[in-house]
């Protein structure tokens, strides 16, 4: 998707560029009219010699055909005019189009095809113009008309080559593509600095929302441009009216926390409804199935359905149940928990596992002096949930890493990551949902019940990162434990 930076970058550039390419065409056009014009001039001027010449020698209407075409004079006209720069040729025609005089005596007696005319192109379009000089193989014709006695005797056709048009609009298109491409390029730099600057309020209204939506109620906005300094002072006001109203004694930080276990504990219960309602679905369509199998005097064909029914309310059953161990309270022994006992009892534990499915377990000897504060045994059954997960989506075998580290904030953060087969983007924000699963046999509750432990319950995060093919990272990060140390 295209942010507004770029639609505003794209849209300063495309601007520029439309008005230096119509500058540039307008350009074109100007310079090819007057190179026509100049075209034209000059075949005038080789028609009029040439003119001259056959008035010279004929002496009557009844010879003049013979007189012109014996003529040497009308000859070195004629071969002049077809030696002169971006003439093709030149010919006197009578009035039936046949040549009775040329530049090239063999074409004496011929009619030669029509030509597009000179005066014709430069009467039409700018475009029509610049479309005739680059036409491939294109000749344009001047033609002159001669009068004998009062009456039409034929024409002077010289023809002219759209070769020297051409090459004068190349030669003027060359500094013209050098300013458009200078044009773009200050065009470009000029609308990034100018989306910098404009963009610059609503990423800082950005990023103070994203500090008050995280529970730092002391969040303002340092605005200074006069159209958005209303803006800040409305959110200044909203964030003290946020802190008045904040709990007293309660820091930000406790707010914080506790806005993200309401989400976690939101999270855990999507999908309820969903899986509540098939099973109660499928049994109200086998119960009446049921009642025509039995209304019908078939009872015994009806043992089946009340099969599916049986096992439909066990599955609810299930579901309910799973349910509520997310909602019901649950006593947790808080205690400093050794990582190095609690992972070693991990990795031992799917082991086999891993070595049916060809997987090497690799583990950071860092956790073997760090604690945390937890729960030993639901600590333990997260991250055995974690490595079986890991081990499972590595079928042809891989490596499976369980790493650990202290971080910033008297915190330890768990790496549990797999080279396996990965997570797909639009699965990413759905994997702690409750009933959530993308296995034929899964249940929807493992992932769910650690993102309770960890977030709910032990004042943690987990995240996650994944590429499709190339494997998964869990990161759990907890409090770091005190001097008392339990093993797992």
């Amino acid at each position: 998707m295209i942010s507004i930076k770029q639609k505003q970058v794209l849209g300063v550039t495309t601007m520029v560029a439309v008005i230096v390419t119509a500058l540039g065409l307008l350009h074109l056009v100007s310079l090819a009219r007057v190179l026509f014009e100049e075209s034209r001039a000059r075949a005038e001027l080789l028609a009029n010699d040439v003119y001259h010449q056959a008035r010279e020698v004929v002496s009557s209407r009844d010879t003049a055909y013979e007189e012109i075409r014996s003529s040497r004079s009308v000859q070195a006209a004629l071969g002049a005019a077809s030696y002169s720069e971006g003439v093709t040729d030149a010919a006197i025609v009578d009035p039936t189009g046949t040549i009775v005089a040329a530049d090239d005596r063999g074409r004496l007696g011929q009619t030669p095809a029509p030509r597009a005319r000179l005066a014709t192109v430069i009467a039409s379009s700018g475009i029509a113009q610049l479309r005739a000089v680059y036409a491939l193989g294109q000749t344009l014709e001047w033609s002159q008309p001669i009068e004998l006695e009062g009456r039409p005797f034929g024409e002077i056709r010289v023809g002219l080559s759209t070769i020297l048009v051409q090459r004068d609009l190349n030669l003027a298109l060359r500094p013209a593509a050098i300013a458009a491409v200078l044009s773009m390029l200050v065009a470009i730099v000029v609308a990034m600095l100018l989306a910098q600057i404009v963009l610059r309020p609503i990423h800082v209204i950005q990023s103070g929302l994203s500090r008050l939506g995280h529970g730092d109620l002391g969040a303002t906005l340092d605005l200074h441009d006069e159209e958005f300094r209303n803006l800040g002072d409305v959110f200044d006001r909203l964030s003290a009216q946020l802190r008045a109203a904040s709990p007293a004694g309660v820091p930000s930080a406790r707010l914080t926390e506790l806005s993200r276990r309401l989400v976690s504990l939101g999270r855990l219960t999507a999908g309820l409804t969903h899986e509540v309602k098939n099973p109660l679905n499928a049994m109200t369509i086998h119960l009446e199935l049921l009642k025509q199998k039995l209304a019908s005097g078939t009872p015994e064909s009806a043992a089946v359905h009340a099969d599916v029914i049986g096992q439909e309310i066990r599955r609810l059953d299930g579901v309910m149940q799973g349910f509520l161990k997310f909602v019901r309270p649950e006593k947790v022994l808080f205690s400093a928990v050794a990582l190095g006992p609690l992972l070693s009892s991990v990795a031992d534990a799917v082991q086999p596992e891993a070595e049916r499915a060809g997987v090497t377990i690799k583990r950071d000897g860092a956790s073997d002096l760090l604690a945390v504060d937890g729960d030993a045994a639901l600590l333990r059954e997260v991250f055995l949930n974690l490595a079986q997960n890991a081990v499972a989506a590595m079928p042809r075998g891989g490596v499976l890493t369980i790493a650990c580290a202290p971080i910033a904030g008297r915190r330890v953060a768990v790496r549990v990551s797999d080279t396996g087969v990965g997570i797909a983007p639009e699965h990413l924000a759905k994997i702690f949902d409750l009933y959530f699963t993308t296995k034929e046999q899964g249940s929807g509750i493992g992932l769910s019940q650690v993102s309770r432990t960890i977030e709910y319950l032990h004042d943690g995060t987990i995240d996650v990162a994944s590429v499709k093919g190339r494997g998964t990272t869990f990161t759990v990060t907890l409090p770091r434990g005190g001097p008392e140390v339990s093993g797992a």
